[in-house]
Parts: structure tokens; C-alpha cells; sequence
């Protein structure tokens, strides 16, 4: 899902998912079906992460408070009804009580509509006295109603649902790139321990070949301690690989919202040239044809990275607010007209009428002329302005220096593997070379643990290179904003 602007109920279907799926997720991680159900795959472990991360949990609940701060600000324009009863009893005064309801609405144009209704009575008996009646009142602005101050708590609400649907969507993508990282440092790494426990066998072979050499006098006991030397480096190394690989695997069991202490099988024998990951696509451009102009790219991003739609709003913020702060500079004029009827089921009712019945109109301002906090305000937004377009551009350029970057990472990675393989293989012909030469007697082991070190070290260099390769092209798609977290789900 190629996300450049948001809706409110797209946003709130978003926030449901991850809210319904995320409280159970210590619940899912303690089923045994789902953590034996074999080695976890990239995909699924991309999925997992979407429905159970806690590193989801802040943003989502960053999205239900926005909505709950727009349906706040949206019930100030609905129909407001309250109902009231009153009685009393004063020791100097007739017993009185009253009933009455009030219906009152705003409307985006500031006007305030207000209907009363009530029923009072005065005394007991004879002496009881009633009166009912009803009034309407109506207040215009005659300024603010043409500019935007009247809906502005409004519009900043709806903004804030926005935004922080749209920080909802950036972490999902960001997720999704974590967890690949993980997912192939960890294949590394269980790559990188089988080529450690590979050369630390045949350290051991070497070192007992060593061994029987010198007892028949055909090597040194030099020869013996170089292939101890080695034979220890290579366990030492062993060792941190796979204190490292523990490490990724707890981290990953974090991201998908596992416990630490639950087993977790990785499909470590992942193809890295084909992978998940390796397939860049850019699902949101409808063409036949790989897109090879990194210019193309730039283009792309700048229409689909939500960062750069949420600077733009934020443009478009920053002048509403100016705006408002201008209107804010204009005198307060209202209108208020009401009209109101009592005295109704009473004998004294016309003169109840004439008293405090009829029509009202009136005219009100109230204009201070100490105006320095109102025209700070117009120059503070008109400086925020200013910042908002600046951002802009800045963020503009940042965008386009990292797709050029992952554009280049992804072109770099591609040529290293190809490096890598031929290295590995010239460093595998080197060791063959070495154990003849040091079998048939024609030199020391020397070359031979010199051998060894390098076809490790190839070893680790390609499988380096193929992670970075794999994860190339997904940060390129990240960087170019086309990154759909939805095509990992089921």
C-alpha cells in the first residue's frame, strides 16, 4: 500500500487491525503450534512482526489518541441537548422548582444556535404561581465567519489523525526492513558459524597431521604450534559467531513479538541471490520495464515517501495557522439576535410576556488596544512559514541523496558477489595447492594455515556480500517509498 495521503476511516481501519492483533500477542507467541511450526521463513517472519511487534504499539496508540481528539473536537459542532430539573425550599421563601431543556449547535461558520424550554413554579396552594416558556438565540460572528478561525480546532484534530496515521505507516515499512536485516544478518551468521566449524575441522586435521609429521622428522615443531595457532583462532572465532548469531536470534524473537526464551528455528538455508528481499519491484508503477534511471526513482520518492507528504501538510498548516493568526488581528464583532416567549399557561402571562419576552437584537465588539500578543502571533506563524518551506526543501534533497545512495549500495553489492565468488575460488584452489605442497614434503605448513585464513576470510567476504546484496534492494525500495508492508501479510 503506497501511501501519500490519508483518510480518516483508512487510518482507523489501519489503527483497528494492529489494535485487535496486538493485545494478543504474548498469547500467540505461548502458543506451541505457532512456535513449532517449523523454521520461519522471511516472510513469515516479516508478517509475524506486522500483527505482533511492540515496536508497533507506540505509534498505534499514537493514532487511537488522534482519533479520540478529532471525535472530541468534531462533537463541539454537533447537537448539543441538556435536559435540567431544579427544586428548593428557603426558609424566607416560597418553595419553587423548574424543568427545562437546552438544544444548542454550532456550525462551521462560527454561528452559535441556541433553544431553551423550561416550566418554573413559585409557592404552594393559592399562592402558587407558574411560568413556561421558550427562547431562541442566535450569535454571528460578522468576521471570523469568513476565514478559517471557526474550524481550525477541527482542522488541526483531522491533521493530527493524518499524521500520525501516516507515522503509523512509516514504522510499519521501517519494521519491515528491520526484520529483514535481522533475518539475514542471522543467515549469515549461521553461515559464517558452519564456514567456521568447516575450517576449524580442518585446523584440527591439520594440526594432528602436524603432529604424526614431526614424530617421523618430515616437519618442525614449528609446524605443530602454527597449526595450534590456528586451530585456536578458529575455535575463538567459532565462538563469537555463534555468540552473535544468539544475539540476532533474540533480537528477531523481540521484533516479532516473541518471548526471548521461546525456541525460534530460522530457514538459514535461504537463498540470498533469490531471495524475498533481492526482488525489487516497485509495485505502485504500472510499466513492462525495469526502471534503471536512478532520476526516475528521485521522481518516485517524491511522490510516494510519507515523509515528504507530511511536510507538505505541514506547509499547508503553517499558512492556515498564519492565516488564523491575521484573522486574529480583526476586532470581535458578533451579532446577537433571540427572540423569547413567556409567561405561557399563565393568567399573568402577557405580563410576563412584556417583561422579559420578545425580540433582541444587539450588536457587540471588543477590541483591546494593546495588540502586541496578537501581532507577535502573526509574525510567529509568518516565520513558521518560512521553516515549513525550508523543511521542505531540505527534506526534498535528503530523499534524493538517499535513493541515490541505496541506488548505488544496490549496484555495489551486485558487482561484490560477483568479486566474492571468484575470490573464494581462487582461495580454494590456493589451499588444494598448499596441502600437496605440504603433503608431497615440497614446503611447510606455513602456506597451508596462510591458505586457510584466506578462504575463510573469501568465505565470510561473499557471504557478506550476498546479505548485502539481498538487502540492497530492499532498502533501495524503502528509499524510493514503494516499500508495501500488506504484501507480507496473508
Amino acid at each position: 500500500m503506497s501511501l501519500v495521503a490519508f483518510r480518516r476511516p483508512a487510518a482507523l481501519a489501519l489503527a483497528g487491525l494492529l489494535l485487535a492483533t496486538a493485545p494478543g500477542a504474548a498469547g500467540q507467541a505461548d502458543d506451541p503450534a505457532r512456535t513449532a511450526a517449523g523454521p520461519l521463513g522471511l516472510r513469515q517472519a516479516i508478517a509475524e512482526a506486522l500483527r505482533n511487534s511492540p515496536a508497533l504499539r507506540p505509534a498505534a496508540d499514537r493514532l487511537a489518541l488522534a482519533d479520540l481528539g478529532q471525535r472530541v473536537a468534531a462533537s463541539r459542532f454537533g447537537l448539543k441537548i441538556s435536559p435540567s430539573l431544579g427544586a428548593g425550599l428557603a426558609s424566607t421563601g416560597p418553595e419553587q422548582s423548574s424543568a427545562g431543556v437546552q438544544l444548542s449547535k454550532r456550525l462551521a461558520s462560527g454561528t452559535d444556535l441556541r433553544f431553551s424550554a423550561d416550566v418554573q413554579r413559585y409557592g404552594t396552594g393559592g399562592l402558587e404561581i407558574r411560568d413556561a416558556g421558550y427562547s431562541l438565540t442566535i450569535s454571528q460572528p460578522l468576521l471570523q465567519a469568513f476565514g478559517p478561525v471557526p474550524t481550525a480546532e477541527l482542522r488541526d484534530a483531522e491533521r493530527g489523525v493524518v499524521a500520525s496515521a501516516r507515522g503509523l505507516e512509516d514504522v510499519r515499512r521501517r519494521l519491515v526492513l528491520e526484520v529483514a536485516t535481522v533475518f539475514y544478518t542471522i543467515v549469515r551468521q549461521h553461515r559464517l558459524v558452519d564456514a567456521g566449524e568447516r575450517a576449524h575441522a580442518r585446523a584440527v586435521i591439520l594440526r594432528r597431521t602436524s603432529e604424526a609429521r614431526t614424530k617421523v622428522g618430515l616437519a618442525t615443531q614449528l609446524d605443530v604450534l602454527r597449526a595450534e595457532l590456528l586451530a585456536s583462532q578458529a575455535e575463538v572465532h567459532l565462538a563469537t559467531q555463534r555468540g552473535a548469531l544468539a544475539e540476532s536470534v533474540d533480537r528477531l524473537k523481540v521484533l516479532v513479538g516473541r518471548p526471548v526464551e521461546a525456541p525460534l528455528e530460522i530457514a538459514a538455508d535461504a537463498d540470498l541471490g533469490a531471495g524475498e528481499a533481492a526482488d525489487f519491484r516497485l509495485n505502485a508503477i504500472a510499466t513492462s520495464t525495469a526502471i534503471e534511471d536512478v532520476e526516475q526513482l528521485a521522481a518516485i520518492a517524491r511522490t510516494t515517501r510519507l515523509e515528504l507528504s507530511e511536510a507538505r501538510d505541514r506547509v499547508t498548516d503553517a499558512e492556515r495557522h498564519a492565516s488564523i493568526a491575521r484573522w486574529n488581528l480583526l476586532p470581535d464583532i458578533s451579532l446577537n439576535a433571540s427572540y423569547a416567549r413567556r409567561g405561557l399557561g399563565s393568567a399573568t402571562g402577557a405580563v410576563l410576556n412584556d417583561l422579559f419576552g420578545g425580540w433582541r437584537l444587539a450588536v457587540t465588539t471588543g477590541y483591546s488596544l494593546d495588540r502586541t500578543v496578537e501581532f507577535a502571533a502573526a509574525e510567529s506563524a509568518g516565520i513558521a512559514v518560512s521553516a515549513a518551506r525550508r523543511a521542505l526543501a531540505d527534506l526534498e534533497q535528503q530523499i534524493a541523496t538517499e535513493v541515490r545512495r541505496a541506488w548505488r549500495a544496490r549496484a555495489r553489492a551486485a558487482a561484490s558477489v560477483e568479486i566474492q565468488a571468484k575470490a573464494v575460488e581462487i582461495a580454494r584452489r590456493q589451499l588444494r595447492l598448499a596441502q600437496l605442497r605440504y603433503e608431497r614434503g615440497l614446503a611447510g605448513n606455513f602456506d597451508v594455515v596462510d591458505a586457510e585464513a584466506n578462504l575463510f576470510a573469501a568465505e565470510s567476504g561473499l557471504i557478506a556480500a550476498e546479505v548485502e546484496a539481498a538487502l540492497a534492494a530492499l532498502a533501495l525500495e524503502h528509499a524510493v517509498g514503494t516499500l508495501d508492508p500488506a504484501r507480507y501479510l496473508p
